[in-house]
């Protein structure tokens, strides 16, 4: 995957996609494994804002049990059961606990039995020709004795028990949105970041194109395509103002959304548990609240969240404030005694924004549940462009797919069949996860100690010997870059060569696990920015503005 803005410019595609999230990506897939001509245009870098805050958690549904919206419940666990068969060695089974407590109806053992039951029933098809290492266990009720033993630290005075029941968990959603995008590249997809879509080409009432501008060097760039689609999340209404149409209710009305990267709390599962808080209203009362935390082992860490709250400022506003932070600390420790979470224990903030509900009650937020694609012809009589509003990554799939078939009527074009539930990401091409483990440990040419070759295998799957080459023509790119993580310089070299990597900040947080899970320390900066200046022709002052640029990123965590 190369970074070519002379080719990107040279032709007109079929469709031109604006955003490189896990939705713009997604889109860019399907179309060009249907056969269309694609580009796709990220300002920043893929996956660096609104899809970098991520709980990792891929569900099945089961909350929408709850209001009956079996429709929805059948639709996560087909995208879930997708993304287990896909992308294997990114995403494995994770199990996940509810407490149930005394004299509470919503959280009795009764009813939260029932609903995982029935969450089989709707599921059982959920392992049909899977990976065995990647099939869901049935769910189970598990007595008060059971639960005070795998939840030591829960306040067990009103605990009657608990249910269990399996979900997925992404290991890297960094290098998951990375592999839809590798697979679209491979199969022609044009691809570029830091290019910048600054409005609309037009001819009449038709989008033709965009302008946009190169925002590593500063040229202005037109990109023309058929279709053009507007995935570009929060940022998705500041665009559509270029078009001048009358006025209409924004696309993505903003929520905000922060998720905790911590130490361990819970080793070996992930755990639902049910909060109380108290909120300000307008009139200066207070009102008792309640909502579901969520708290899963990662790695070596525990991802905490998701705390949700209306918002009416700009997506580029810096909203999250210390207070914000303290506070749901406080909520997680009164959720789970046993936590005794300090500041100090917080390694990581991740914060973005989720698509709401329009609401009159400002102090309730209320999420759109399934991702939306608009058809501007019929919106606002603006032929040639779709917007695409995605609301997490395991439907990100599905809106796509919905997307491509819109894109194909509007070209009146036969519809070709969908391939993306069953057609492999770039690293999934692995039928048996634990025997394909195993032969590849077996067949590695190289010495290498056996907990690197793992994390390679986790992280580039099926790919993983691409990094041969770099091992083999550098024997010092095989060492970590520094002693302070086990990224290697040849996954670094890789990552610049083939996966598009322009600034120290996309190695650190988005092609490597130097930095996903907390601030590497200075002399791990620099050894990386120094290995980038050599390949990408650096002076010292760049490498000092890259490192200063990427610890600025931890600053709202550390603060």
């Amino acid at each position: 995957m190369k970074r070519d803005l002379l080719s990107l410019t040279g032709q007109e595609y079929d469709l031109l996609v604006i955003g490189g999230g896990i939705t713009g990506v997604n889109i860019a897939w399907d179309a060009t494994l249907r056969g269309l001509r694609v580009a796709l245009l990220e300002k920043r870098d893929f996956g660096a804002a609104t899809s970098a805050n991520s709980l990792k958690t891929v569900h099945g549904g089961l909350r929408y049990l709850q209001d009956g919206s079996l429709r929805l419940v059948r639709k996560m666990v087909r995208e879930r059961q997708a993304l287990l068969r896909i992308a294997p060695h990114l995403v494995h089974p994770l199990p996940v606990i509810m407490p149930t407590a005394k004299g509470k109806l919503m959280r009795s053992k009764l009813l939260l039995g029932t609903a995982v039951k029935l969450n089989d029933l709707f599921s059982m098809d959920r392992n049909l020709g899977m990976d065995p290492s990647r099939k869901l266990p049935n769910g189970r009720i598990l007595s008060r004795s059971e639960a005070a033993q795998m939840l030591p630290g829960l306040d067990h005075e009103s605990l009657s028990g608990a249910v269990m029941w399996h979900d997925a968990q992404v290991y890297n959603s960094e290098r998951l949105l990375l592999a839809f995008l590798l697979a679209a590249a491979h199969k022609g997809a044009q691809i570029a970041n830091y290019v910048g879509v600054t409005g609309f080409l037009r001819q009449g009432e038709r989008v033709v194109g965009v302008t946009a501008v190169d925002e590593l060097t500063g040229t202005p760039l037109q990109v023309r395509a058929q279709l053009v689609v507007n995935a570009a999340g929060p940022w998705i209404d500041q665009l559509l103002a270029d078009l001048g149409t009358a006025a209409a209710p924004p696309q993505f009305k903003l929520s905000t959304a922060m998720n905790l990267v911590t130490r361990q709390i819970v080793p070996n599962y992930a755990v639902g548990l049910t909060s109380h808080y108290e909120q300000s209203l307008p009139d200066g009362s207070v009102a008792k609240r309640s909502r579901v935390l969520f708290i899963a082992p990662w790695r070596d860490y525990s991802l905490v969240g998701t705390l949700h709250a209306s918002y009416n400022g700009q997506p580029d506003d810096n909203w999250l404030s210390e207070q914000t932070i303290m506070a749901f600390i406080d909520e997680v420790n009164q959720a789970y005694p046993g936590a005794k979470l300090s500041r100090q224990d917080v390694y990581q903030v991740h914060r973005g924004f989720l698509p709401a509900i329009d609401s009159t009650d400002a102090t309730m937020v209320k999420l759109v549940r399934e991702g939306q694609a608009t058809d501007h012809a019929v919106e606002d009589g603006v032929e040639g462009l779709i917007t695409a509003v995605g609301v997490k990554y395991t439907t990100a799939r599905y809106l796509a797919e919905t997307v491509v078939d819109l894109a194909y009527k509007k070209l009146k074009r036969p519809i070709p069949d969908c391939q993306t539930r069953q057609h492999p990401v770039c690293g999934g091409y692995i039928r048996h996860f634990e025997a394909y483990r195993a032969s590849s440990i077996e067949q590695w040419p190289l010495e290498m100690p056996l907990y690197q070759l793992e994390r390679l295998l986790r992280n580039y799957g099926s790919t993983h010997r691409h990094l041969l080459p770099y091992f083999s023509v550098d024997q010092a790119w095989q060492q970590p870059v520094s002693g302070e993580t086990d990224v290697t310089r040849a996954e670094l070299v890789h990552a610049m060569r083939q996966e598009m990597a322009c600034k120290l900040s996309d190695l650190v947080l988005r092609r490597t696990e130097i930095g996903s899970a907390q601030q590497p320390d200075p002399a791990t900066l620099h050894a990386c920015a120094r290995l980038m200046a050599v390949e990408l022709g650096w002076d010292d002052k760049r490498i000092d503005q890259e490192v200063e640029e990427v610890m600025g990123v931890y600053s709202a965590s550390l603060s």
